[in-house]
């Protein structure tokens, strides 16, 4: 039996929301430092994407710019927290993006204030503060880094907000082939001096998956989806992410998140699912 048009857009997405949470299993099991992972993540996945640009529209606006440096500093600094924290504290620590993005809005975008987000943005910090106190010591480094990519995460979500009538598919090869522009500087100055070593053997097989399967599949799986089926509702099932993403890093990498990673994450995801259940938009761009 053929599915319909929405049935299938909603099992794209719920592929899409598995595949990008890979993330933090690719990470870990290919034991390589942030800013090399980054680097060669995005070259794979905008190669990728370079052939599905053909016959749509493509254009440059000065805010393009901004939103690919974001797109890079979210990059480095999500899988740079990686290499000194657990892929639980990474991802739910990043998922303060919608937090962020709802501030964001407010202050740049004109967007009014509302209980329903104020309980939200309230519940999602206690659900840092959790994780951050609750945990074990030294990883201070990767929570900071985990939180700043939060930071730049909204920031490209406020500006895909900002150029929704772009091409979805232009902006996201954009934000993939345009960050190598910014990255590859960081590879060379800076505390970043360190944090370039040459893949070897199966570690470029890896690299070339992390870069076509957990982020150019499913970029594209979701801007099928987005078709047929509404903004609120993709955000819902992209929060299967951070969850799977703790999860199959447990399972595949061995790595065990503390107990107060699991209650706090789960306090702040509830904080974002609140925004979204109360009709406010949910723009989140998934995918790290």
């Amino acid at each position: 039996m053929r599915l319909s048009a929405e049935r299938r857009a909603y099992a794209e997405l719920i592929l899409a929301a598995v595949l990008w949470s890979t993330s933090g299993t690719f990470a870990k099991l290919l034991a390589l430092p942030g800013p090399t992972l980054a680097i060669f993540r995005t070259i794979f996945a905008g190669l990728c994407l370079l052939p599905f640009l053909a016959g749509r529209r493509r254009s440059f606006r000065p805010a393009m710019i901004p939103m690919v440096a974001c797109f890079a500093a979210m990059s480095v600094t999500f899988l740079t927290a990686m290499t000194y924290t657990t892929a639980a504290n990474t991802i739910f620590l990043q998922y303060t993006a919608p937090l962020w993005m709802f501030a964001g809005g407010v202050a740049f975008l004109g967007e009014r204030i509302d209980r329903a987000s104020v309980v939200a943005l309230a519940m999602g910090l206690g659900g840092v503060l959790v994780i951050l106190l609750g945990g074990p010591g030294g990883e201070s480094t990767g929570m900071a880094l985990a939180l700043v990519a939060g930071v730049f995460f909204a920031g490209v979500g406020l500006y895909l907000r900002f150029l929704r009538k772009e091409d979805p598919v232009w902006l996201t090869t954009l934000n993939h082939l345009g960050s190598i522009l910014f990255i590859l500087p960081l590879l060379l100055i800076g505390p970043m001096a360190g944090g370039f070593v040459w893949p070897v053997g199966w570690q470029w097989v890896g690299l070339f998956a992390f870069g076509a399967f957990q982020m150019a599949l499913p970029y594209l799986l979701f801007s099928r989806a987005l078709v047929h089926v509404s903004a609120h509702d993709a955000g819902i099932l992209c929060l299967l992410e951070p969850v799977l993403n703790a999860t199959f890093a447990a399972l595949i990498a061995g790595e065990r998140p503390h107990v107060t990673t699991i209650v706090g994450g789960g306090i702040l995801l509830g904080s974002v699912a609140l925004r979204a259940i109360a009709g406010k938009k949910l723009v989140v761009l998934p995918g790290e």
